[in-house]
């Protein structure tokens, strides 16, 4: 696959919570899901998207909100495992110079290598990350409108609609990269 220097990788993670209650304090990552497209055409180039298995219960509340079951994750790869596979989906990418994560606000990478631990020695990505929130945020504040918070309604503030399941990792990767591409044109100099 030849990658041009307008390729982007968007990530999304999706976690447990604690269930209200308990001393659990972890947070651990249920699905990851990730979207490589071209950020000057808008083009989607490929998708990436796996449970990962915490090894623990689901909050229920984390059930309904993303949709995804217990039995989803408790038949998912192992999260060092599915690290793998995503390092192998993105070998294409190995070498680029720049090749840090697109996330709606921040810290999913962060999240990602923490959990990793010693795993993360063959990190992929670079150390910082593109924040897609802030930058719409910060649209926003430029031209004196009020900020939202969430994905689907600050797309909502560009003319686009919310596509696929909400808190669905590589439904959230996805739109992160629509909302860019859009923020993206917003921003370009006009004669």
């Amino acid at each position: 696959m030849n990658i041009a220097p307008d390729t982007i990788i968007a990530l999304d993670l999706e976690m447990n919570q604690p269930i209200a209650g308990t001393k659990e304090a972890k947070t651990p990552i249920i699905q990851i899901g990730a979207v490589s497209g071209n950020y000057k055409t808008g083009q989607i180039l490929g998708e990436f998207c796996e449970f990962v298995n915490p090894v623990d219960t689901l909050n229920p509340e984390i059930i309904t909100l993303t949709g995804i079951q217990q039995t989803d994750v408790d038949s998912a790869k192992s999260l060092t495992e599915v690290y793998h596979q995503l390092c192998h989906w993105l070998g294409p990418f190995k070498g680029r110079r720049l090749l840090n994560p697109l996330t709606w606000g921040g810290g999913d990478s962060e999240l990602l290598r923490s959990q990793l631990g010693d795993e993360a020695m063959l990190w992929p990505f670079g150390r910082r990350w593109f924040d897609a929130k802030t930058v719409f945020q910060t649209w926003r504040i430029a031209n004196d409108e009020p900020l939202q918070g969430g994905l689907a309604k600050s797309m909502t503030k560009l003319g686009l609609n919310f596509s696929g399941q909400k808190h669905s990792a590589v439904d959230d990767a996805r739109n992160t990269f629509r909302i860019y591409c859009a923020l993206m044109d917003k921003l370009k100099d006009r004669p």
